[in-house]
């Protein structure tokens, strides 16, 4: 199985002295025309600012230059109330909704349903942060209001997200749920770090990826190694590339810690899929160490970006190691990690290879 290696040099303060990230140049060497096709690798170099890479970046964290930064198409996809058109084609629908509504954040309001005394509600996100009722400016809402908790049983409530194009509508008991996974609901930059405080739809990840964050490459296939280089760097550290198989992008993430109470740093290996969290469960992934007769294995499920993976790195629900252990595996200060992306039978029941159709995201 033809493999492809990606050399990966950490940037930012950790690796450069100016506290500038470093880039690299991907160069290959042509074998000659009767030897077999040697693996696709990528060698990371030193290069002058503002020259093209190809390479795994390692960060602390993520940086983006202030040029890309303000050239990048931010799309606010914040929630928002939409007008209600009655599937009923009666107003009264609409105007039973309008009840709901929150006076303060306009946003529907969901049981228990707390009134004043003059009967006017407030949402239970905003009721704690007032000092009086905002409509009569009388007590705080405070008397249970148990009749309008058996009307709210029988109504259907859009999903906050209407305003960025879902049309689905659910009881109260369904609609927190849904909005926890909803695919318009706004992605952040799947990065790691807190540098890049882009947000957009999911459709719009990728093209802000490879606008703001050129750096990151990009390699296709279903069986890669991700080689990361420096591992002996001080203080925390990111490698980040990404992998294109089975119609999809995928991102992997190695961060190095720094763990104070134990005295040691801590490395954590995870892939995420950029998309819904229902597409992530379609697939499975594999890291691998290997190295003088030893093996160290990971298998799951990718997260979603929508999940993200600081959840999984503070529970060590991922590929995690010491420096001790990752000293047996390197050479040379590089650390390579074997990834494979399968998807799980009962979503490929044709066996469909990675390269079979071309990308869609």
């Amino acid at each position: 199985r033809k493999k492809a290696r990606m050399s990966g040099h950490p940037f930012g303060s950790g690796g450069n002295p100016n506290g500038k990230g470093s880039q690299h140049n991907s160069r290959s060497n042509s074998p000659p025309p009767d030897s077999p096709s040697p693996p696709m690798q990528c060698v990371a170099t030193p290069q002058q600012k503002n020259a093209i890479v190809a390479r795994v970046q390692g960060s602390t964290p993520i940086g983006i230059s202030p040029a890309a930064a303000a050239a990048q198409n931010t799309q606010s996809v914040a929630p928002q109330i939409a007008t209600i058109t009655p599937s009923d084609g009666n107003d009264s629908s609409a105007e039973v909704l309008s009840v709901f509504e929150c006076p303060v954040c306009l946003e529907y309001m969901l049981p228990p349903y707390l009134q004043c005394q003059a009967g006017h509600l407030v949402c239970g996100n905003c009721r704690p942060k007032l000092q009086c009722c905002p409509t009569c400016r009388g007590p705080t809402p405070s008397v249970r209001n148990l009749g309008l908790e058996k009307i709210a049983n029988t109504v259907k409530f859009p999903c906050k997200f209407v305003g960025s194009g879902c049309a689905l509508s659910f009881h109260h008991y369904e609609k927190v749920e849904h909005e926890d996974v909803c695919e318009f609901r706004p992605y952040s930059c799947p990065c790691p770090g807190a540098s890049c405080k882009w947000q957009g739809s999911l459709n719009d990840v990728m093209t802000h990826l490879m606008k703001v964050h050129k750096s990151i490459t990009t390699l296709q296939g279903e069986d890669i190694v991700f080689l990361a280089t420096d591992i002996n760097l001080p203080g925390a550290v990111d490698w980040v590339m990404m992998q294109s198989c089975f119609n999809f992008h995928f991102m992997l993430v190695l961060e190095k810690q720094e763990k104070f109470e134990h005295g040691q740093q801590i490395f954590y290996a995870v892939v995420q899929l950029i998309g819904t969290k229902k597409e992530a469960e379609m697939f499975s992934y594999r890291l691998e160490l290997s190295s003088h007769r030893r093996r160290l294995c990971w298998e799951a499920t990718p997260r979603s970006i929508h999940e993200g993976i600081a959840h999984a790195i503070s529970q060590s629900d991922c590929l995690s190691f010491d420096t001790p252990t990752a000293q047996l595996f390197a050479e040379n200060g590089n650390l390579g990690i074997n990834v494979t992306i399968s998807m799980n039978p009962e979503h490929n029941p044709q066996g469909l290879s990675s390269v079979s159709v071309p990308l869609i995201r």
